[in-house]
């Protein structure tokens, strides 16, 4: 791929703020009343949990005015939003304060669906990404021909590399080994750019003195920082750490990409993989894969998941209770769709509202310790751990 420059605005949850913004717009409103309500969804983020609130290093008269602005000039570029300067650094804050912005007929369009159906919301704001961003048209075109590996280490690993008084060319060695067997035909893997890129990325963030021992947690999202700028180079994506996260971000908000490092036959990586489909020719359109279309052949895959983890299993059960998190990741990559909609299929397995489907499945609490990286299943509000299954034809009790 011809690198393109991609000016990527650095906005994780781009998402929730995007639509709060274009909804606060309808009417028009100033950068003021825009950097109010960045704030209050700040807040709202953090109180349901996916966000947090970062103390503000310049007062609440200005906080957030950064992202305010990025948020913004992002919509701009979309075409959401009418042509207005927006604060290019803090002193000039006030000579925008009062700016208004309004929408365009495209904004409005949008905005409706902002406030009437997020699905479609979600889909519309996916395309108008794609169309904008070089580097996401980029990830969405190798995700549509295939899935991303990006190997992983974890601390303990770094800890007995570090003990063992291995360095760089013990990963160097080690990422080349995972990533070659990965390699997109008419690409290979350079042993001698993965050191760069892995020799900058900790350089660049903890230094080259001995002084500067970073500590295990920090080296080790270093060192997978790195993996994942191998694992997209060996794709023919050259991207940095940070552009590759905001966009995976993205991705996973609207629904269009998901992602687990837990899919049997993918240990050590952490799998990327397109969960949407796109037409091209006129308008871009990006539709997510839904219940509706894909909900028996998702119910089909956690019946044959379960069966073949369990026939698996170290255990002399005939249903065994398995995690939740590694049948829905296997059911979610093979099918191709996102792991919340594989727990929305579970659910109605659950309630029995397949008819199609001949078997059940129960939910336990279990004992199973619940990865970091893993959404948690809720059910009715209530955490489940652990699943059985049994033929509809067995009475048995649910937990």
């Amino acid at each position: 791929m011809e690198e393109t420059r991609d000016n990527i605005p650095r906005l994780h949850q781009i998402l929730p703020h995007m639509r709060e913004q274009l909804i606060g717009l309808a009417e028009g409103a100033t950068f003021e009343q825009v950097r109010q309500r960045y704030s209050a969804t700040v807040e709202k983020l953090e109180l349901q949990g996916v966000g947090r609130r970062t103390a503000s290093r310049v007062g609440d008269k200005d906080a957030y005015w950064a992202p305010t602005a990025a948020v913004l000039a992002e919509a701009m570029r979309l075409g959401f939003v009418e042509r207005q300067q927006v604060p290019s650094a803090r002193r000039y804050i006030e000579a925008h304060r009062d700016r208004k912005y309004t929408l365009t007929s495209l904004g409005r369009e949008v905005a409706d669906l902002a406030q009437n159906d997020i699905a479609v919301f979600c889909d519309r704001l996916a395309a108008a990404l794609y169309v904008a961003h070089p580097y996401f048209r980029a990830l969405i075109g190798k995700l549509l021909d295939a899935p991303i590996a990006c190997p992983e280490v974890s601390e303990s690993d770094v800890g007995r590399v570090r003990r063992e008084g291995q360095g760089t060319q013990y990963w160097i060695d080690y990422v080349t080994d995972k990533l070659r067997p990965q390699a997109k035909p008419g690409l290979y893997v350079d042993a001698g750019a993965i050191k760069e890129t892995l020799v900058s990325i900790v350089r660049g963030r903890f230094g080259a003195g001995p002084e500067a021992k970073p500590t295990l947690k920090a080296l080790t999202q270093a060192i997978n920082d790195a993996f994942a700028v191998a694992a997209f180079a060996s794709h023919g994506l050259p991207m940095g750490a940070t552009d590759i996260d905001i966009l995976k971000s993205w991705g996973s908000q609207l629904r269009v990409l998901d992602q687990s490092r837990y899919v049997p036959g993918f240990e050590g990586f952490n799998l990327i993989w397109m969960a949407a489909d796109i037409q091209e020719g006129g308008r871009v359109s990006i539709r997510r894969r839904d219940l509706q279309r894909y909900e028996i052949e998702i119910a089909k895959g956690i019946i044959e998941a379960y069966q073949e983890q369990a026939n698996a299993a170290d255990t002399s059960l005939s249903t065994p209770y398995l995690p939740i998190f590694k049948v829905r990741a296997e059911v979610a990559y093979r099918c191709r769709v996102t792991r919340a909609l594989v727990d929305l299929v579970i659910q109605r397995l659950s309630n029995d509202d397949i008819g199609e489907i001949p078997f059940r499945v129960l939910l336990h609490l279990g004992t199973t310790r619940q990865p970091v990286s893993e959404p948690l299943y809720r059910r009715g509000g209530n955490r489940r751990y652990e699943m059985t299954i049994q033929p509809k034809a067995t009475k048995g009790a649910t937990t």
